[in-house]
């Protein structure tokens, strides 16, 4: 039996793309960013872990499609047989690292996690950000200011819109209700909501504007219909992917998993109509949480949302 190499180098960067060290010296379409943070996960009773989630996407982006740049031509992409063709194909991509998390300082750490994104705004690339607890969603979306108004889209089990737990402001329960009051945040809309308090979340979604859509609403309407009547037209879209809106029998490893959650297909479909919307101008997808499920089939989940979505993204004039 012949191999091609003998050997091959384990993955050490989202996809095998190119590491860029220093975010002045980013050149490409796409910036990769883990955020390994788990620090806004309210407490008690919901377990940690999600820091080691961007470390297990990498591990695992492998298996989806080898980077491959050749002479500055971009991705060799990938082959997907059922629509017949090739995604991905002459995209430029970088892996700019981990956000430097520095221990239980949430202001600094968020701090951090905006000017990344903010650095890597300014050099005209996508940040694609895996993390992390979902509570990294509002800093992330902070640093997008300077593309201008911005519409957000959460696809997740939970609301995330409480103003507070026992005090806390800032933490994966509040992320949400965060964003909405940024100033250059003109439209929310959340879909696959299925686990959501009445008084603490619904009502002042309601006050606010917040469009959403339930689990079954995903489950039983069409996915074009449902995001065309939802999602507003948009110059510049950011979306958030918690890997919770899927059933806990695909995504045991996050840490909230709900029953009665959608199909990777119905996901896939959903992103795929947010992408029709408008301009994705980066998105994020947090909750993994590889302790628990030691198979690392969830991290394989998260690595295909991220090569599904950037798949339909670039399949848009830009």
């Amino acid at each position: 039996m012949h191999f091609r190499n003998p050997t091959w180098p384990a993955p050490r960067t989202f996809f095998g793309a190119l590491s860029v060290r220093d975010l002045r010296d980013l050149d490409a379409q796409v910036a990769f960013l883990g955020v390994p943070y788990d620090g806004g996960t309210p407490q008690p009773g919901n377990r940690t872990g999600q820091s080691a989630g961007p470390a297990a996407v990498r591990e695992r982006s492998f298996e989806i499609f080898d980077y491959e740049e050749a002479a500055g031509q971009g991705a060799t992409g990938w082959y997907d047989i059922e629509a017949d063709r090739d995604y991905l194909a002459g995209v430029t991509m970088a892996d700019v690292g981990d956000v430097a998390i520095q221990g239980s300082d949430q202001e600094e750490n968020y701090a951090r996690i905006s000017e990344s994104v903010r650095a890597i705004v300014a050099r005209g690339a996508m940040p694609v950000a895996v993390g992390g607890d979902h509570s990294i969603s509002y800093p992330l979306g902070r640093g997008m200011e300077q593309v201008g108004e911005l519409d957000v889209v959460h696809i997740d089990a939970h609301a995330d819109f409480a103003d507070e737990f026992d005090g806390a402001r800032y933490s994966g329960g509040s992320q949400l209700r965060r964003l909405v009051e940024l100033p250059f945040v003109r439209a929310v809309t959340a879909l696959g909501l299925r686990n959501v308090d009445r008084e603490l979340e619904l009502e002042p979604m309601r006050d606010l504007g917040v469009r959403w859509a339930t689990s079954l609403d995903v489950v039983e309407l069409d996915a074009d219909e449902l995001v065309a009547d939802l999602v507003p037209e948009s110059q510049a879209l950011y979306v958030s992917v918690d890997l919770d809106v899927l059933d806990l029998s695909i995504v045991p490893g996050t840490t909230l998993p709900e029953p009665g959650g959608i199909s990777y297909r119905q996901l896939r479909s959903l992103l795929v109509e947010v992408a029709r919307r408008g301009d994705v101008k980066g998105f994020d997808v947090v909750e993994l949480n590889p302790p628990h499920d030691p198979s690392g089939n969830t991290a394989r989940v998260a690595a295909w949302i991220v090569a599904h979505f950037l798949s339909e993204i670039f399949d848009r004039p830009r």
